[in-house]
C-alpha cells in the first residue's frame, strides 16, 4: 500500500506539472538586437538568438509600423526588409499618432522619432529577414522551441515528485528498517539453548518474520533435544554389553585379554563424553557459591595422578558463582587435550569485574585457524598432527564450549606466542538459584 501510494501521488504530480500549469513563456525579443545581429555587431547565441539563411523569406504575420522601425535600423529599405510572427503568435498592434504609440489608431505614415523606443521594446518572438540580393535570406529569430519548454516542465515535475516522495520514503524507510535492525541483531546471537524469543514489533511484514523464525528455533529446538536424549539413551544402553565383554575379556588369554580390555576402556570413554555432552544439554546449570581456586586445584592433582605434568599460577582464593560439575568436566576435558599433545600443561586465572578468563596453555602443535570453529561443534575431530593420537567421540571441546555458553561466556582458542595454544574459559559471574 505505501508502495501504491507513492506512485500515485509521484504520478499525480507529474501529470499536474506537465499537463496542467501553463506553459511559460517564451523570452522576449528586441527589434534593436536582432538588427545588431543582422549588421554583425554581436553574436546571436550570446543574446539568445540564432542566425540562419534561407531561400525563401520568413512567414506569418506583420505590423507596418514596426517593419518600418526594422528597415530603418538596418538602414535598408522596406522592400529588403521582412518582420513577421508565427500564424499561432499574437502580432503587436502598434500604430503612430501624433507621435504617441497608441494601440489601435488607424493613422499610416513615416515613423517619427519615437522609433529608437519602438525599437527597444520588448516583444513576443519574431523572425527578421534581410533579403541580400542574391536570393538568399538572412534571418535571425529566438533560440527557443517548445521542445525545451517541454524538458524544462517534465524536470521541474521530477523534481517536485522528488521532493514530495523524499520525506515519505525516508519515513518508511525508517519505520522499516529499525525493527528489521533489531531483527538482525537478535538473529546474529541465534542459539537453540535460548529461550529469549525475537522481537516481534514493527511492520506487519517484520512481525510475521520474526514469529516464524521463533517458530522455526523452538522446533529446531525440540528436535535437538530429541535427538540428544535419544543419544544419551543410547549411549547408556550400551554400557550393558560393554560389562559382558569385560567379564568375557577376563577369560581370555592374557594377550587378548589386554587388547580387548584397552578397547572396551576406549569404547567406555567414548561413551562417558557422550553422556556428559548430553548432560550439559539437556540439564540446567545448578549455580553455586564456590571457591574457583580449590576447583582449579583439585582439577590439577587429578590430572597430575593422571600423568599430567600441570603448573598452576593461581591466587590464593576466588569466590564465584558457577555449575561445579559443568565446570569440572570443561577443565578436565581441556587440560586431557593439551596434555596429550604437550605433555604438560600451564593453568591460569584472570578476574575482570564480572568476567572470569580461565586459561590452559600448553606448548603442542596447535589448531589451525581455520579448524578452530569446527572443533567446538560436537563429533568433530582434529586434523594433522591432532588426527593422530586422539580416539574419543570428538566432544571434548563441544562440552567445554557447552559448559561456558551455560555460564554466559564462551571457549577461545587463541596462539600462543612462541607456539602452542591458549584455551581460554571466558566466563561470567551469575545469579544462583536455589532449586
Amino acid at each position: 500500500m505505501l508502495a501504491l501510494a507513492s506512485q500515485l501521488l509521484a504520478t499525480l504530480v507529474s501529470v499536474a506539472v506537465v499537463g496542467w500549469l501553463p506553459r511559460p513563456a517564451a523570452p522576449q525579443m528586441r527589434i534593436d538586437q536582432a538588427a545588431q545581429v543582422l549588421r554583425g555587431e554581436i553574436a546571436a547565441a550570446p543574446a539568445g538568438l540564432r542566425l540562419q539563411e534561407q531561400s525563401v523569406p520568413p512567414a506569418g504575420n506583420g505590423n507596418h509600423w514596426l517593419s518600418l522601425v526594422a528597415a530603418q535600423q538596418l538602414g535598408l529599405p522596406i522592400s529588403r526588409v521582412r518582420l513577421v510572427w508565427s500564424s499561432s503568435a499574437q502580432v503587436p498592434d502598434v500604430h503612430i499618432v501624433a507621435n504617441y504609440v497608441l494601440p489601435g489608431a488607424g493613422k499610416v505614415g513615416k515613423p517619427p522619432v519615437v522609433e529608437d523606443q519602438l525599437a527597444a521594446l520588448h516583444l513576443p518572438p519574431f523572425e527578421l529577414g534581410v533579403h541580400r540580393g542574391d536570393s538568399r535570406w538572412q534571418v535571425v529569430g529566438i533560440d527557443h522551441s517548445d521542445l525545451a519548454i517541454w524538458r524544462r516542465q517534465a524536470l521541474l515535475a521530477f523534481l517536485a515528485g522528488t521532493m514530495l516522495l523524499a520525506p515519505l520514503a525516508a519515513w518508511a524507510a525508517y519505520r522499516l528498517g529499525r525493527p528489521l535492525r533489531r531483527l538482525a541483531d537478535a538473529s546474529a546471537e541465534f542459539d537453540l539453548r535460548s529461550m529469549k524469543p525475537l522481537p516481534t514489533n514493527g511492520p506487519r511484514e517484520v512481525r510475521m518474520l520474526a514469529e516464524a523464525i521463533n517458530t522455526s528455533r523452538a522446533r529446531l529446538r525440540e528436535q535437538a533435544e530429541d535427538l540428544t536424549r535419544l543419544l544419551a539413551a543410547a549411549a547408556h544402553d550400551l554400557r550393558t554389553p560393554l560389562t559382558g565383554l569385560r567379564i568375557r575379556a577376563e577369560l581370555a588369554p592374557p594377550e587378548p585379554a589386554k587388547r580387548m580390555a584397552a578397547d572396551i576402556e576406549r569404547m567406555n570413554a567414548m561413551i562417558q563424553q557422550v553422556l556428559d555432552y548430553a548432560r550439559g544439554e539437556l540439564d540446567p546449570p545448578s549455580i553455586q557459591h564456590l571457591d574457583l581456586v580449590i576447583l582449579v586445584d583439585d582439577c590439577a592433582h587429578a590430572a597430575g595422578l593422571r600423568g599430567v605434568k600441570v603448573q598452576a599460577n593461581l591466587p590464593d582464593s576466588l569466590p564465584w558463582e558457577a555449575d561445579t560439575l559443568l565446570l569440572r568436566r570443561a577443565l578436565d576435558n581441556l587440560i586431557d587435550n593439551a596434555g596429550r599433545y604437550a605433555g604438560s600443561v600451564e593453568l591460569r586465572i584472570h578476574c575482570l569485574d564480572d568476567v572470569l578468563l580461565l586459561e590452559v596453555a600448553d606448548r603442542g602443535p596447535g589448531i589451525p585457524a581455520e579448524d578452530r570453529v569446527r572443533l567446538l561443534q560436537p563429533f568433530q575431530r582434529g586434523e594433522a598432527s591432532r588426527s593422530c593420537t586422539t580416539g574419543g567421540a570428538g566432544l571434548g571441546l563441544a562440552i567445554v564450549a557447552n559448559a561456558a555458553r551455560r555460564h554466559g561466556g564462551e571457549l577461545l582458542l587463541l596462539d600462543r606466542e612462541g607456539g602452542g595454544l591458549i584455551a581460554r574459559l571466558v566466563l561470567r559471574r551469575m545469579q544462583r538459584r536455589d532449586r
